[in-house]
């Protein structure tokens, strides 16, 4: 009798073994380069700065030689902080606009996802991502200005013409004739939309640029990261299915790391390296950067050889058509929206507010405090942006680790506890260590919906389609960006405070834990009976 060698089988044993790490690591690079929207908040006083004159009071105009270029004269430090409110206001709508594309953009990705596969969709996502970016860099060069407006209306139709073909496959042509021709009237309305808007918000106006900033690094980039961050996560649990939920976590937590990288002081970080060449030549570099690195990662990403569809499992696996009509899903939609809102209200203004807290107990101790130094603090609450971004990759793994031991619902109720409570304290720090601590808790807490709503989707709705329960699910996360940042700027400038923002947050996340326990409840008496 012949031996069969040994070698061989190793050989096809460490192949596959090879190509999931491969997988994973393609998936984790995809999603540092995503992340990096949750730095968005670094932008807006360099953008401020580019955009509008700077504002001097009357006091401070007196004690200078000569009146400086494009200055807005005012009349005191009360009305500095309501026009920069203002201000801010503008421009913090570009992050959730940015939330709400993405979360919109998930509905459709997981299908094109399913048809195409994870490599050409994340690509999709990231030069799509890159582009939005790289048109916000031009918007102090006008002719280039006008090819970058081609170029995204360009990149619409694209995206437009995907999800027609996605939605519509396999539906004959022959019996619904129309459909032949959609796609030309797709072309011909971006055409005419394009020359309507071609010499409209082509311009010097700060109206327009904020506009162009909605639409790029708001809208199109959005989009971007929608069709991107859905395939690791599709990918990885095909690759690791006895580890769903070690691989989920690693690759969302990569998603929080990307804005801890992203925030750095230093050179190579966005704040450090616009400090020194300017917020336009950062959203050029960075375009180029994203879309290289997701490109990279996404050459990475395949399913496995003969992958099939999940089978059904012991719980009932739910249509998405199904899902809308019942009570549960909406329960655990305001949940995920009240975690949301918390989190990302505190993300789109994280930066001003720790300047704004430091500026205030600096002026406590001496009310003339110089331009110079309150710079300089301001600066310092990129600090707590970076502490919040390292956090949420943290509580990513860690609250699914211990959902994993104690259960979704109960980790759900003490997550949401939590953060309710940290966020009726935040208001009350002033120093820059206490500041991180806040940031550090409120992102950590953040983290965890990332890691326990997934598997929440499946547990009570199935994995047979938990690709696109999820994408509904995941809705309430850009709902809740637009409303989170709506809230936080309404209370600012209604009563000069983020108070009031920061208890209504609270106030849903303390609501929310109460449902989670009463879901833990009925899913204990269900086990019982």
């Amino acid at each position: 009798m012949v031996t069969a060698p040994t070698a061989a089988p190793t050989l096809a044993v460490s192949r596959p073994m090879i190509d999931r790490y491969l997988v994973l690591t393609g998936a984790i690079l995809v999603q540092l380069i995503l992340g990096t929207i949750y730095g968005y908040s670094v932008f807006w006083q360099p953008l401020e700065e580019n955009l509008w004159p700077a504002l001097m009071t009357k006091a401070q105009i007196e004690q200078m030689d000569a009146l400086p270029a494009d200055v807005l004269i005012i009349e005191d430090e009360a009305q500095r902080q309501s026009i920069r409110a203002s201000r801010l206001g503008l421009l913090k709508y570009a992050f959730a606009i940015c939330l709400l594309s993405f979360a919109t953009a998930m509905v459709f990705a997981g299908r094109l996802q399913d048809i195409k596969g994870p490599r050409f969709t994340a690509a999709l996502g990231g030069v799509l991502l890159g582009l939005g970016f790289l048109i916000a860099g031009q918007m102090n060069h006008k002719i280039t200005f006008y090819v970058c407006h081609a170029l995204l209306m360009g990149s619409a139709v694209v995206v437009v013409l995907l999800l027609f073909d996605a939605l519509f496959k396999g539906v004959s042509r022959d019996q619904y004739p129309v459909l032949r021709y959609v796609p030309h009237g797709i072309v011909t309305v971006a055409i005419v939309v394009g020359m309507t808007l071609g010499n409209t918000y082509v311009s010097d106006t700060v109206e327009d640029r904020v506009f162009l900033l909605w639409t790029t690094v708001g809208l199109l980039a959005g989009v971007g990261v929608g069709y991107a961050y859905v395939c690791p996560i599709a990918a990885l649990v095909k690759w690791f299915p006895q580890h769903k939920g070690l691989v989920s976590g690693i690759a969302v937590a990569g998603f929080g790391m990307g804005a801890y990288v992203f925030s750095n002081k230093n050179v190579f970080g966005a704040v450090g390296f616009i400090e020194r060449y300017g917020i336009t030549s950062f959203f050029t570099v960075h375009a180029l950067i994203a879309t290289v690195v997701v490109l990279i990662g996404a050459m990475l990403l395949r399913n496995p050889p003969g992958t099939a569809a999940p089978a059904r499992t012991a719980v009932a696996d739910t249509s998405w058509q199904e899902l809308l009509r019942m009570p549960m899903f909406y329960v655990v939609w305001s949940m995920f929206f009240s975690g949301a809102l918390a989190g990302l209200m505190v993300i789109s203004i994280l930066k001003p507010f720790a300047g704004d807290q430091l500026v205030s107990a600096a002026m406590a101790q001496t009310p003339a405090l110089a331009d110079s130094i309150r710079a300089e603090l301001v600066l310092k609450g990129a600090t707590a942006v970076g502490v919040l971004a390292l956090f949420n990759a943290a509580g990513r793994v860690a609250w699914g680790l211990l959902s994993d031991r104690i259960g979704r619902t109960p980790a759900m109720t003490a997550m949401f506890a939590f953060q309710g409570i940290t966020l009726l304290l935040l208001i009350t720090l002033h120093s820059e260590w206490q500041l991180a601590v806040g940031a550090a808790c409120v992102g950590f807490n953040f983290g965890g919906n990332f890691a326990l709503f997934p598997s929440l989707t499946a547990d009570l709705f199935g994995a047979r389609n938990f690709g696109a329960n999820y994408g509904w699910v995941f809705t309430s996360y850009g709902v809740a960006g637009v409303i989170g940042v709506t809230v936080g700027n309404t209370a600012l400038e209604a009563t000069g405070s983020y108070f009031a923002a920061f208890a209504i947050a609270a106030a849903l996340c303390f609501v929310s834990a109460v449902l989670a326990l009463l879901l833990s409840r009925r899913a204990s008496a269900a086990r019982a009976a």
